[in-house]
Formats: C-alpha cells, sequence, structure tokens
C-alpha cells in the first residue's frame, strides 16, 4: 500500500469537512486549496492527467464517508455471471455504487439488471471488503467499502448497454481477465464458496 496516497486521501476528507463546516470565508479558500492540493498531488504521483482525476474526485460534502460499492455474484449451472466494462474492457461482477435513498439489497438487485439484463432476488451478504487493503487496481483517492452479495437469478436475459459489451457466465476455471479495480479472482471464488457453503459467516475486513 502506498503511504502518499492514504495521506492524499486525508488531505481530501479534511478539506471536505471544512468546507462543510467552517464558517469563515477565509478558511473556505484554504480548504479549496486543500481539496486542489489533493488533487494535484495524487496526479503527480498517478501520473494522470489533472482534468482526469477532478473527474474521479467523486464531489460530495458534508462529513467524509467511505463509499459503498456493491456486487453481485450470480451462479448458474456452476458457472458466475460476468460483465465486461466498456471502460477497460475487463470482466467484473455487475454491481456499482450505492444509491441514496435505497438499501443495499435493493441496489444489487438493480445493479444486475441493469448492467446484464438479468433479473436476481434474495440478496445474501456473504463479505464486506475495505478496498484499500486488498489487491485492486488502481488505488482511488477516496475510500471504499466493498459489499458482495449472493443472489438468485429469477429471469431476464443478457443485454448490452453503454456501460457493458458483453455477458456471460463463467466456470470457475475458465475466468477471463478481469477488471482489476472491480473483481479480483479471490472474489469469484468466495461466491462460490459461499454458493456450496451457504452456512458461512460473513466476514468483514
Amino acid at each position: 500500500m502506498n503511504p502518499w496516497i492514504d495521506w492524499v486521501k486525508q488531505i481530501q476528507a479534511i478539506a471536505q469537512a471544512g468546507k462543510t463546516y467552517g464558517k469563515d470565508q477565509y478558511d473556505q479558500q484554504r480548504y479549496a486549496q486543500l481539496a486542489e492540493i489533493s488533487q494535484q498531488m495524487y496526479a503527480h504521483l498517478s501520473s494522470a492527467p489533472i482534468e482526469q482525476v477532478k473527474q474521479i474526485f467523486i464531489p460530495e460534502t458534508g462529513y467524509p464517508t467511505p463509499k459503498i460499492d456493491l456486487r453481485a455474484a450470480v451462479i448458474k449451472n456452476d458457472k458466475i455471471l460476468l460483465v465486461k466494462e466498456r471502460e477497460d474492457n475487463g470482466w467484473t461482477m455487475p454491481g456499482g455504487w450505492a444509491d441514496v435513498c435505497e438499501t443495499a439489497s435493493n441496489g444489487v438487485v438493480r445493479e444486475v439488471l441493469e448492467e446484464s439484463g438479468y433479473i436476481v432476488e434474495k440478496p445474501r451478504l456473504i463479505r464486506i471488503k475495505d478496498r484499500a487493503i486488498h489487491d485492486y487496481q488502481p488505488e482511488y483517492p477516496f475510500h471504499i467499502y466493498k459489499f458482495f452479495f449472493l443472489c438468485e437469478l429469477t429471469g431476464g436475459e443478457a443485454k448490452t448497454n453503454i456501460e457493458v459489451s458483453e455477458i456471460d457466465f463463467f466456470g470457475i476455471d475458465e475466468i477471463p481477465p478481469l477488471s482489476s479495480g472491480r473483481t479480483s479472482k479471490a472474489d469469484i471464488q468466495m461466491a462460490f464458496d459461499h454458493f456450496y457453503r451457504p452456512q458461512q459467516s460473513v466476514l468483514v475486513d
């Protein structure tokens, strides 16, 4: 883990909280400068254009808290549902950001339908992972918790969209190149383990 990335996250969080709760106009300017510095630092560390970095930093107000990434494990005939992201041409379990005014279980059902065209029900939480301490790349300039759900396939059909170019089911020994920022081989193995051994407890790390 790169400590500089953690320092960037902390500076960004301080700037966000300051802009929310700070009353003095001069302090507001300083917090805005801190936010700009954190973006410039991340651009330097990642060798990415500053314009791209500003798009990565998700605009927020209020006290800074981790973002929630929802992922669905959908298994049928010993194969798991994966979708191919147009952004990086990597495969991933369907999912995305949790929305406000929506439960996590409803959100993951929605994400499966939007990204794959398939209808799922009865989402069961099987794992919560802190993205920062696991092997996901690239590192993000904000904190993310990943919620994994095992879902039952009940209907629908494969439908590509503006985010997804291909949709298919894969056995554990035929997993295609993955979108490393979204899903790992360990995530897929974990999903199969919970599918075949549902008595396992939810691990949080």
